[in-house]
């Protein structure tokens, strides 16, 4: 579709662009991305005639764009740059007509009645049809940018070129516009040439990339081109770090400013505090931990400063119980947005608290357990099984800066040493009669201070994954032991109190 062979070119001596390649492929979403000042709007002045190609040439479907008249350019491209500025008072419908223009006929060049179902179908898209009327030096600038994206499409471009399209666009409007732009592209073949600042949204949006630096690609490829840390800090001079994003398979990157210092190392066990009533645990810290969890709320790997544990009825059933915890929450003054929330039926009492250092590393657990519903999970699920009192809770904290591969290892070396508590224990599945591995609801979290030297490792082969199982094993075995003491006596009513 669109070809640039050794493009050289730009305002002086010595040239900004120096001897760039790229094809841009028919239909597809092609982004350029680069730092201020890297010649990202230069590409695209030289590419539609703005700027004087000193040598290479851009070709557009084979043949040089200057080859092409204006009128038949305009037939094949249409470009929005950053510039909202019109010379004349014209009204939002006025600006969206010249789109339409290289495809009138004739001397008086009059609008038809396709001309103008298909600028009411633009505006309509671009959310601008009750501007219509208004004056173009009227409306805001994100509406100017709209407008102006909307003349473009009206010319039914094969080819789009875009100078930051959202520029100027709230977050409702960026994405509105660019999902548009995605929609043409997947349904009518729209080729979308792009320079995007934002890296997140061009990840989203762009089947390839080019990353540009000082006049020269670095490289050209898929949005994976991204995950490249080393390349991309070298591009932008900033920490980058990135991630999938968690619904769809794209990176997302995440830059840390140079600002953020390590702090000293803190007196671990002055950072929180322990509240434990009838009703719920709390733990609070007075700065927040990276968590991994599976709670009721504040799930996943997170930050986290709030951590509590509630009581529940044996009979409590509820379709939403995440609106339960928050609700909950919110009676007690705890902002449930910066907390993780897990629930029991187990009387919170015979909560075990150990709070110990173990080879140097500050470690604080709270384990709440029953295991009236203690299940193998190697045998078949027993549909008519009943859910009884019991289910084991685990809140684990240690002075320590893991990376997110030792939070998962610390994830299993506290689930195995749990293991390990129920089977000396002699716990069985009363379905199967087989060994318990757990409950059918158990729920844990681990949470890190983050502080100190980064530990890429946590499993039982290391001082910390062995500190992780010793403490859990401990306050899990004295923890289902209470337990089953309570059971024994008969200390649990038929509400499970």
């Amino acid at each position: 579709m669109l070809k640039i062979q050794n493009l050289v070119g730009g305002y002086s001596h010595p040239p900004i662009i120096n001897g760039i390649d790229a094809e841009i492929k028919k239909g597809e979403f092609f982004t350029l991305l680069g730092p201020n000042g890297s010649g990202k709007t230069t590409i695209f002045k030289l590419i539609t005639g703005q700027l004087p190609i000193m040598s290479g040439e851009v070709l557009l479907d084979g043949q040089p764009i200057p080859r092409f008249s204006k009128l038949d350019k305009a037939k094949k491209m249409a470009v929005l740059t950053q510039e909202a500025n019109v010379s004349f008072d014209y009204t939002v419908e006025e600006i969206i007509a010249l789109g339409r223009y290289p495809h009138q006929k004739g001397f008086l060049k009059q609008l038809t009645k396709h001309d103008i179902t298909l600028m009411n179908h633009v505006m309509d898209m671009a959310n601008i049809a009750h501007l219509k009327n208004t004056p173009f030096r009227m409306i805001s600038g994100g509406e100017k940018q709209r407008v102006l994206l909307a003349k473009a499409l009206a010319q039914e471009p094969e080819i789009l070129l875009l100078d930051e399209p959202t520029n100027h666009l709230d977050i409702k409007h960026t994405f509105q516009t660019l999902d548009l732009l995605k929609k043409r592209q997947q349904t009518m073949g729209l080729t979308i040439f792009a320079i995007l600042h934002d890296l997140n949204v061009a990840s989203l949006y762009s089947d390839r990339i080019a990353l540009l630096q000082q006049g020269e690609f670095m490289e050209v490829g898929d949005v994976e081109t991204l995950r490249k840390v080393d390349q991309l800090k070298k591009v932008y001079e900033v920490d980058i770090l990135p991630q999938s994003h968690p619904t769809i398979p794209k990176p997302q990157l995440l830059m840390t400013p140079n600002h953020i210092k390590l702090e000293p190392n803190l007196n671990f066990k002055k950072s929180y505090e322990i509240k434990q009533t009838k009703d719920y645990i709390h733990v609070q810290f007075n700065h927040p931990l990276k968590s991994i969890s599976n709670g009721v709320i504040g799930d996943g790997i997170q930050w986290l400063t709030h951590f509590c544990n509630f009581h529940v009825k044996k009979n409590y059933h509820c379709d939403e119980p995440a609106k339960d915890v928050q609700t909950w929450m919110t009676q007690f003054n705890i902002p449930y947005e910066q907390a993780l929330g897990m629930m029991t039926a187990v009387i919170l009492e015979d909560a075990v608290i150990i709070e110990e250092k173990i080879g140097g590393i500050p470690i604080l657990a709270i384990v709440t357990a029953g295991v009236g519903n203690a299940v193998d999970i190697t045998k078949q699920l027993n549909s008519e099984a009943t859910q009884t009192i019991g289910t084991i809770n685990t809140m684990l904290f240690i002075d320590a800066h893991f990376t997110d591969g030792a939070l998962v290892n610390g994830l299993l070396s506290a689930t195995e040493a749990k293991v390990k508590a129920i089977a000396d224990l002699n716990i069985k599945d009363p379905q199967t009669k087989s060994m318990a591995t757990g409950t059918s609801t158990d729920a844990l979290v681990l949470g890190l201070t983050q502080k100190g030297e980064k530990t890429a490792y946590a499993g039982s082969g290391t001082v910390v994954g062995r500190a992780i199982g010793q403490v859990i094993y401990r306050a899990t075995h004295e923890a289902i032991k209470k337990y089953v003491q309570r059971v024994h006596e008969g200390r649990y009513d038929h509400r499970g109190e």
